[in-house]
This record gives structure tokens, sequence and C-alpha cells, in this order.
């Protein structure tokens, strides 16, 4: 049985910092797992080295490459308030270092067809539940599905799929929250 080598502290962060500028969307657990270390000791390196928590690496990464062209999302069926259905091709514009379309641009992907399957305006805070299940590379085709699973109050639960051929690569779940007409003036005409 062969022992796994831990690593000193300076050398794990380091590694766990290049490998969050990769794909931020890596768990606390998946961290741990990777390292060899708990959750708790992977919060503690997240802190000293000043990485926030997965949804908030996810969030800046969408927005830092607002500017650029993350996707073009192809709209193939759109039942506005229901589901919808695109098509995208990956580029090398899109990959990283390693040839790999990042956590970041997939997460992008879901989140503009999740923003036009609901067709309302929300609050800029969400939450993303996602899950990167296999990596890909430039010139793939794939599919992005999104479905409105249900409303409960001003909340849209959004599902999101993304696969190629009958693959699935990664998936995400949003929950947003629907602003009320007043809540979007920022003029202040409609207040009070």
């Amino acid at each position: 049985m062969e022992t796994k080598r831990r690593l000193d502290k300076d050398t794990r962060r380091e590694r766990m910092a290049a490998m969050l500028h990769h794909d931020p969307g890596k768990t606390d657990r998946d961290l741990a797992e990777a390292f060899g270390v708990s959750v708790a000791t992977v919060r503690l390196d997240r802190k000293m080295l000043g990485i926030p928590q997965m949804r908030n690496r996810l969030e800046r990464a969408v927005q830092s490459a607002a500017g650029e062209s993350l996707h073009d999302l192809e709209i193939i069926s759109l039942d506005k308030g229901r589901e919808g259905l695109a098509l995208v091709r990956t580029t090398e514009e899109m990959t990283d270092a390693a040839g790999i379309v990042p956590a970041s641009k997939l997460y992008g992907m879901a989140a503009e067809l999740a923003q036009t399957v609901a067709d309302e305006p929300f609050a800029p805070t969400q939450v993303g539940n996602i899950k990167y299940k296999e990596p890909c590379g430039s010139g793939v085709q794939l599919v992005v599905k999104a479905k409105v699973a249900h409303m409960h109050g001003r909340k849209q639960y959004i599902y999101v799929q993304i696969t190629t051929k009958d693959r699935e690569i990664f998936r995400a779940k949003f929950i947003m929250n629907v602003l009320e007409e007043d809540e979007g003036d920022t003029d202040g005409k409609n207040s009070g």
C-alpha cells in the first residue's frame, strides 16, 4: 500500500491557489481530498491566501470575464418562464492554459440561459449550486438545457444541464429572487 506524502503548508497553499485559479468551482471538500487534509485546514488555507468561498470565486470569475466573449449561445428553443435549449461550440478562446474550458465559463453559459428562460428582473445576489462533472476542451458542441422547476414566493428554482453528445459535463441549480417592480428603481421616482 502506497502512502501519500503530505505537502508542507507553503507548498500546499501554493498548489491550492493554482488549482483554484484553474478551476474556481472546486469545493472545500474537493480540495481536502486532493491534498489529504481536513476541510477546516482548507478553509484556513483559503483565508490565509485571501481566497473567497466557491460561490464568490465563481461570481468574480464570471464578472471579470464579462467584457470578454464568454460564450456564444445559439438559442434553439425558448418557452419563457418554463424552459430553453441552446447550443454552443467551445473555442480555443474559452479554454485555459491546460486546454480545458474552466468552470467559470460553463457557469456563465448556464447563468445566461437561466436568466433568458426566467425572463424576469432579479436581485443581483443569487444562489448557484454547481457540479463540474467532466472536463471539456475546445471544438466541442455543447447542449445547454434550462428548466424552471418551480416558483416559491418570489424565488424561481432553475435547473441547467450542459451535455455533449450523451454525457453530462456540467449541471447547476439557481435560486433567483424576482424583484418587485419598485425594487429595481434606483432613481427614486417610485419611492414613497
